[in-house]
């Protein structure tokens, strides 16, 4: 029994030593995300869960809610943006509206859609992913895969999963650079009691690993993405992009919502 205690230890000990040095903690020297002017050659991506929680109990997104997502969305200027606890894709469709004319919406798997300004961004993604929205954009000759997930809430096995197929199905995808984003519910942050919030903590270190193998985190060290002070949506990029700015954008929730926007400023090396 004692031998086992000591092996479990010991594998745990190199999961961790894993995350450590499968982060790139270069991105800590990224100054923190404020919307600003960026060049012509900058792409802007935004994640964000627009849901939220009230005594306790999660909801998907409040019509109530809808304005002030748009203004915050109208504000970054972003090429492509993704959401997920979306209550259907009509809801889209209103955000859409509440945006401007010239953005398009559509909705992917389960709660998750897409909105642009962008003509030529095609839609993509994988069939065995459940929960997920995914794009191909030509820019500047060159062909950037984007995939956006929201992974589950309440089981490490079921993140663990969805995670491994994304990254899979992403990598596979033909393409000169990759992307994955979203609300992936890995609260991985060893100083923070991150066990509270997880059935296997082994498994969640494990799945951001996977990820950090190939992509870079790219808003590492930014602070928070949701309420109470857990991070738990990323951007991890692939090594041809180059990340301009990174991170959470703060102040931007309004009522129950319980996540803040992630953005990410990118342009190829």
């Amino acid at each position: 029994m004692r031998s086992g205690v000591i092996a479990e230890g010991v594998l745990w000990l190199l999961a961790a030593g894993l995350f450590v040095l499968g982060a790139d903690f270069g991105a800590r020297d990224i100054g923190a995300f404020e919307p600003s002017m960026r060049d012509a050659n900058v792409m802007r991506l935004v994640t964000w869960n627009v849901g939220g929680a009230e005594n306790g109990v999660p909801h998907s997104m409040k019509e109530e809610h809808v304005p002030a997502i748009a203004d915050a969305l109208a504000r970054l200027d972003a090429d492509l943006v993704f959401v997920q606890e979306l209550v259907d894709g009509a809801q889209l469709r209103r955000l859409a509206d509440a945006l401007g004319r010239d953005w398009t919406a559509w909705r992917g798997r389960g709660d998750c859609g897409v909105l642009t300004r962008r003509s030529d961004v095609e839609r993509w993604g994988p069939r065995r992913v459940r929960n997920h929205a995914g794009v191909l954009w030509p820019r500047d000759g060159r062909d950037l895969v984007v995939l956006a997930l929201h992974a589950d809430a309440f089981s490490a096995k079921e993140r663990n999963e969805a995670i491994g197929e994304s990254h899979a199905a992403l990598m596979a995808q033909a393409g000169h650079a990759h992307v994955l984003l979203g609300d992936l519910n890995l609260d991985v942050d060893q100083d923070k009691k991150s066990e509270l919030f997880s059935d296997d903590l082994h498994a969640d270190v494990e799945s951001y690993n996977v990820l950090a193998a190939t992509l870079t985190d790219a808003a590492l060290g930014k602070g928070p993405t949701a309420e109470p002070d857990r991070r738990l949506d990323y951007v991890f990029v692939s090594r041809e992009l180059e990340i301009v700015a990174a991170g959470p954008w703060f102040g931007r929730r309004v009522g129950t919502m319980d996540h803040h926007p992630v953005v990410v400023d990118l342009r190829w090396r």
